[in-house]
């Protein structure tokens, strides 16, 4: 277990949203864990970054197991920088400065909520 700047860690927000999911509070993980309430608290603020098999030994008992995956690199954002980053000058000026326009036209823009059910109108709408 290596000490950490107080700052998120990937361990401490496992243990977090392993607490949120089975509405469990530190205490409650703690003594199931088999640990100090303290040390919850510690991983949860980043004060300390366990090791992978101490987290793993942590949800495993509440039941729960952590799992990584891969997925397929999503490079889009990357491609359309570069194909941005190849146009002239001028050509770059003009699509930032349609961009700003575009992104201007938002700032008078409604969100509509979706009802579920259709609304009636009461007397006061008429």
């Amino acid at each position: 277990m290596r000490t950490a700047a107080t700052s998120p860690t990937v361990a401490g927000s496992l243990l977090a949203l392993a607490r949120v999911q089975l509405n469990l509070t530190q205490r409650e993980l703690a003594a199931r864990a088999g640990v100090a309430q303290s040390t919850i608290a510690r991983i949860e603020l980043g004060r300390i970054d366990p090791g992978f098999e101490s987290v793993q030994r942590i949800l495993a008992s509440v039941g729960l197991e952590p799992r990584i995956h891969l997925e397929s690199l999503d490079d889009h954002d990357q491609l359309l920088i570069e194909r941005h980053l190849r146009r002239s000058d001028v050509e770059r000026q003009r699509v930032e400065d349609r961009h700003r326009e575009n992104v201007a036209g938002f700032s008078n823009a409604r969100v509509i909520e979706e009802a579920s059910e259709p609304r009636t109108r009461s007397r006061s709408d008429n």
